[in-house]
């Protein structure tokens, strides 16, 4: 049951991390379908990630190279740490299952700080939109963020996975490798040293009458 139950978590995890690397790769570098030159990416004072749409045209500035390198490489981890975690845990290697797992919380703590900065950037490009006009990049355009909203969510979602799952992966680690047989038994084993303490308290009050 222990295997089932972190399955469960883990494979969302998993989802998460593919999705997240699909976002970012799509949002690495400028593009625009439109006659819109890259220069409007690199014009001082342009606050980025950015998109700008105008009905069916359109010209998007990416994400800073750092913040995508960062969150492209943590999320790579992410998956390679989830994988790693599922092949130690279904071939019985207790302690790099254990290490699979500080290495995943590890890569979700980081992965919490990427969506925190990423956070911070689409609030100074909106910032950045309601005090400007771009008319003259593209008539009648306005900023379009949700593509960007989709990436910070899908990241923050996927390193609260990889706690979870983290923490998941150790609470039924007994479980995982010791089997529920052990666990129902040290329960049964309990119950019955509770009963036998009670003997002779029965036994002491049945003298004493």
């Amino acid at each position: 049951m222990g295997k089932a139950k972190l399955m469960l978590v883990l494979i969302p995890s998993m989802i998460l991390t593919i999705a997240v690397l699909g976002f970012s790769f799509t949002q690495v570098r400028a593009a625009t379908n439109g006659n819109i030159t890259d220069s409007f990416c690199s014009e001082q004072g342009v606050v980025t990630p950015i998109r700008i749409d105008s009905g069916s045209t359109y010209a998007m500035c990416p994400w800073s190279q750092k913040q995508s390198a960062i969150r492209i490489l943590i999320d790579t981890l992410g998956f390679i740490a989830i994988i790693c975690l599922i092949v130690f845990m279904f071939k019985g290697k207790r302690y790099s299952y254990i290490f699979a797992i500080v290495l995943l919380f590890i890569i979700g703590g980081f992965g919490g700080y990427s969506s925190v900065i990423d956070g911070i950037s689409i609030k100074n490009t909106k910032s950045y939109c309601d005090t400007q006009t771009f008319d003259m990049v593209l008539a009648g355009s306005q900023c379009q963020l949700k593509y960007f909203y989709g990436t910070v969510a899908l990241n923050f979602g996927s390193s609260l996975f990889m706690l979870i799952s983290s923490i998941l992966a150790i609470k039924f680690r007994s479980r995982i490798f010791d089997g529920d047989h052990h666990h129902n038994n040290h329960h049964h084993h309990h119950d019955n040293s509770k009963d036998e303490e009670k003997v002779p308290i029965i036994s002491s009050s049945s003298d004493s009458i």
